[in-house]
C-alpha cells in the first residue's frame, strides 16, 4: 500500500444530503465525459490530453458536476502530487486506483442499489475525502508503473462522468502493462444522432470540419429539438447556465450555430452545418430537457484530424448571474472588441464588472473591506460595467480588451464575498 501524505477539509460522506441535487441532475449513465476524453485525446486539444511525453510535475484536477480534468494523462513513477480543487456545487471525493481495466470499462461494476462501486472490488491506493465546493486539497502518492482510474466514487458521481485514466510510466517513458485504448480517428461522414428521454446519442463524437450532416431520429415519446453551439466549456459544465425559473439555457448567451426546431416522436430529420475546428455542444434545450440528460459533446478537428494552432474564438460571452455565482460560457478569448451577452437569473438586482487584475478572482476575496463588504473600485484597474439591472433582464456589454487577466464579478454589498466572481483570461492564442 503506497504512503499518502493528504490534506482533509472533510472526512465524512453525506450521501444522504446529496439525494436532493443528484436528483436535479437526471442523473444518468455518465457518456459526456467519456466522450470528451477520447475526443480531446484524438485531437490534441482541452484539459484532458493524454500527453506523448509523460509529466514528472504535479497533476491539477478539477471535480465539478459531472467530470474530473486532469493537467496529465502519462506521468513518470515516483512520488506523483495531486492538486485537488472542487470547481463544482456539491462535495467531491477522489480516488486513486490501479486498475487493468479503462475508467468506462470499470462502469459496468457500478452497483445499481447503491449508485457506486465497491470499492473492496478495486485496488484502491488512497483517497482524499469528500471536500467542500470552492476548496482545494493535495494528495501525495508513489505509484508505481501501471494503468490507473482516478475517480469521485459517492453515490451516482462515476456514473454520470466522474472519472479519468491515468497512465504512469517507467522512468524510461515506456509504455505501461495495460495502456489506455488508442481512440478511433475522426469521422467523415455523417453524424446520426437519436434523441429520447432522456439523452442524445451520437455516433461520432469527433469529425473532420466542413460540412456536417446530421441524421436525426426522436425515439422518444414527445418533441425534441436539436441545438448546436459552440462552447468552450463541455456539456456538464454548461449546466451551471439553466435558469432555475425556466429550466433552460437562455440562448442569447450561447454560440449556436444552427438548430433543428422541435419534432414530433417518430419522425427523422437531417442537418447539415458548416463546422470549423473547435469544441461544441449538441443538445435539447425545451423546458428541463438539458438538466435531465438530453446533452453531448463533439470535437471538429481540421481536415489532417489535429486541432488547430489558433482555433477561432465564440464571437460571444455568455454571462449568468445568480446567488451567488457567476457563470460563463467560456473562461478564455481573443483580444479585440468582446460581447458579454448578460443575464441576471437571481432574484435581486446584480450588476457586472470587468476589471484587469493580476490576481486571481478567488485571491481578491481577502481584499474585500470587512466594514463595507465590498471591494474598494478606487484600488481596482476598472475595464467597464453593466450598472445594476433586475431579475429576469437581459444586457449586452461590449469591451475592448488587451491580452492579459481579468476578473468578472458583481461587487453589490457582500456579493463578491459570497461567490459572485469568475476569471476570464485574453490571450493571443487560445
Amino acid at each position: 500500500m503506497a504512503r499518502a501524505r493528504r490534506t482533509r477539509t472533510t472526512s465524512r460522506r453525506r450521501q444522504g444530503a446529496l439525494a436532493a441535487a443528484l436528483d436535479r441532475a437526471g442523473l444518468l449513465p455518465g457518456r459526456g465525459a467519456a466522450i470528451t476524453l477520447i475526443a480531446l485525446a484524438a485531437i490534441g486539444i482541452g484539459a484532458l490530453i493524454r500527453a506523448t511525453t509523460p509529466w514528472d510535475g504535479a497533476i491539477a484536477a478539477k471535480e465539478s458536476e459531472w467530470k474530473i480534468g486532469i493537467s496529465a494523462g502519462r506521468h513518470i513513477a515516483g512520488e506523483i502530487s495531486f492538486d485537488l480543487a472542487n470547481k463544482g456545487t456539491i462535495p467531491h471525493e477522489f480516488l486513486v486506483a490501479k486498475s487493468n481495466k479503462t475508467a468506462t470499462e470499470l462502469l459496468e461494476m457500478v452497483d445499481p442499489k447503491t449508485n457506486r462501486i465497491d470499492e473492496e472490488l478495486l485496488d484502491v491506493v488512497d483517497e482524499q475525502p469528500e471536500y467542500a465546493p470552492g476548496t482545494t486539497a493535495v494528495l501525495t502518492l508513489d505509484l508505481a508503473p501501471g494503468h490507473y482510474v482516478v475517480l469521485c466514487n459517492i453515490e451516482g458521481h462515476y456514473k454520470n462522468g466522474m472519472y479519468a485514466d491515468l497512465d504512469v510510466v517507467a522512468t524510461d517513458g515506456s509504455v505501461p502493462l495495460h495502456p489506455a485504448k488508442t481512440p478511433a480517428p475522426p469521422a467523415t461522414g455523417v453524424i446520426d444522432g437519436v434523441q429520447k428521454e432522456w439523452a442524445v446519442e451520437i455516433s461520432s463524437d469527433l469529425h473532420v470540419a466542413g460540412d456536417v450532416t446530421f441524421n436525426l431520429k426522436n425515439e422518444g415519446a414527445i418533441p425534441h429539438e436539436f441545438i448546436v453551439a459552440r462552447s468552450d466549456k463541455n456539456a456538464e459544465e454548461l449546466l451551471t447556465l439553466i435558469d432555475p425559473a425556466t429550466h433552460r439555457i437562455d440562448e442569447a448567451i450561447l454560440d449556436a450555430i444552427g438548430e433543428q426546431p422541435e419534432y414530433a416522436p417518430g419522425e427523422s430529420k437531417t442537418l447539415t452545418l458548416n463546422l470549423t475546428p473547435g469544441h461544441y455542444v449538441v443538445f435539447c434545450n425545451i423546458e428541463g430537457h438539458y438538466e435531465s440528460g438530453m446533452r453531448a459533446d463533439l470535437d471538429i478537428a481540421d481536415s489532417s484530424g489535429a486541432a488547430p494552432e489558433n482555433p477561432p474564438a465564440a464571437t460571444t460571452i455568455g454571462g449568468m448571474q445568480s446567488e451567488w455565482l457567476v457563470a460563463t460560457s467560456t473562461d478564455s478569448h481573443l483580444p479585440g472588441a468582446v460581447t458579454f451577452n448578460l443575464k441576471n437569473l437571481g432574484t435581486i438586482p446584480h450588476e457586472f464588472i470587468v476589471i484587469k487584475s493580476d490576481l486571481s478572482a478567488k485571491d481578491l476575496v481577502a481584499q474585500v473591506n470587512p466594514a463595507t463588504n465590498r471591494l474598494d473600485e478606487a484600488t481596482l484597474d476598472a475595464i467597464g460595467e453593466q450598472p445594476e439591472y433586475l431579475p429576469g433582464e437581459s444586457k449586452v456589454l461590449v469591451l475592448k480588451l488587451a491580452p492579459g487577466h481579468y476578473v468578472l464579478m458583481c461587487n453589490i454589498e457582500g456579493h463578491y464575498a459570497n461567490g459572485m466572481y469568475a476569471d476570464l483570461v485574453i490571450a493571443t492564442q487560445l
